[in-house]
């Protein structure tokens, strides 16, 4: 699609290593799904055209490097994003408190308060599933300025466009999802 976009976002991809990001933004972008794991080094830019409301939307999606050795350095990717992704891995509890303990603390730090989507990911491992949704409540509770959170699969595609629709919608109130 070559056309002139009405808005423009940066958003970025949050989360510990291996909670699935790459795969998600992938099952966005490409409508494709790899099972082989390959490392996010730094950052890994990915844009997709959308179109929301009537409204032409380019998307500048972030995919941060999850290994905690990349901390400091990671940081300088958050500046002028406009929405986060906080994603975990339902299987691994540690994700979804490392999103409280760490990821949250250095999003806030450089971009303020900014409009963000929980999405607790793989939820095609139903058996081995270790985080439920009182959880999931819980960590809401602390946490104003996540707008939704969502269950999704970048294996089979269940709620990954949803979640970037809302990511969207949630940073301009006025383009509502159909």
């Amino acid at each position: 699609m070559k056309e002139r976009a009405d808005f423009k976002y940066k958003v970025i991809l949050v989360g510990d290593v291996r909670v699935g990001k790459t795969t998600l933004v992938n099952r966005f972008v490409n409508k494709t799904f790899n099972a082989e794991y390959l490392a996010t080094i730094g950052v890994q830019i990915y844009t997709k055209w959308i179109k929301q409301d009537q409204k032409t939307i380019l998307l500048q999606i972030w995919d941060i490097a999850g290994q905690t050795a990349f901390r400091q350095f990671r940081k300088r990717f958050f500046a002028d994003s406009r929405g986060a992704f906080l994603v975990f891995d339902l299987t691994v509890p540690e994700s979804l408190t490392n999103l409280h303990i760490s990821w949250l603390k250095d999003i806030e730090e450089i971009t303020g308060t900014i409009p963000c989507v929980l999405i607790g990911n793989k939820l095609d491992l139903v058996d081995a599933r270790k985080i439920r949704d009182n959880e999931i409540e819980a960590f809401l509770s602390h946490h104003s300025n996540i707008g939704t959170n969502l269950i999704t699969s970048a294996l089979t595609g269940f709620n990954v466009e949803v979640a970037f629709q809302e990511l969207v919608s949630l940073i301009e109130p006025e383009l509502k999802k159909d």
